[in-house]
């Protein structure tokens, strides 16, 4: 994984590099506010498919660094989890998992017309969730969640105008927020929590 962060960090720099020549931008920074949604699964909890849908929606600030490259910085509230569909695995205690995260996730963006590519990383904290299992129970406070989550993002959109643009990324955790032992069952783990998302979000950037 280490080598795919160098990888892109050269590519980035050397496209930088090129692209700057002779560029003077009319602004130096853009604004954004953003609304959207995700839908989310967690790998582990044996519950598949994504059938969990929650908020996206916060702001951001981009430096314009050429003509066609951005780095930016985003400030959210995001709300993840997993929930139970009538084909899931009846091995799986739990019946639905409701996180709400603060994300900062760090973005650089490559532009060529109206289109856009996104990657970068993120990182969140989970300030509130609800746990519960297949009988209804609320077992919120019998399963140990780490507070931070770690992801990579990746992701492209298109310019309707200069101001309105849609998104569509695509996220996964890069450790388990689980802290409690885990558990081998048959079909899966049942102590691993690491989440994946598909994120479609409008922006307007001023």
């Amino acid at each position: 994984m280490k080598y795919l962060y160098f990888a892109f960090f050269f590519l980035f720099l050397g496209g930088l590099q090129l692209d700057a020549q002779n560029f003077t931008p009319e602004r130096r920074f853009e604004g954004g506010l953003i609304a959207g949604f995700n839908i989310t699964q967690i790998d582990g909890d044996l519950l598949y498919g994504f059938h969990k849908i929650g908020l996206n929606v916060g702001g951001k600030v981009d430096v314009v660094l050429s003509e066609r490259w951005r780095a930016g910085i985003e400030f959210l509230f995001v709300q993840h989890g997993a929930s139970r569909s009538r084909l899931d695995n009846t091995s799986s205690v739990y019946d639905d998992i409701k996180l709400n995260m603060v994300e900062v996730p760090l973005m650089a963006h490559f532009r060529d017309w109206k289109m856009q590519a996104s990657a970068g990383v993120s990182y969140g904290r989970i300030f509130n969730s609800e746990i519960i299992d297949i009988t209804g129970e609320d077992i919120t406070e019998t399963i140990q969640l780490s507070e931070d989550v770690f992801s990579i993002i990746l992701g492209g959109g298109f310019h309707f105008t200069e101001n309105w643009f849609l998104d569509i990324r695509w996220s996964r955790w890069l450790n388990n927020i689980r802290q409690d032992e885990i558990v081998p069952i048959q079909g899966g783990e049942s102590g691993k929590f690491i989440g994946r998302s598909i994120i479609i979000r409008g922006i307007y950037t001023f």
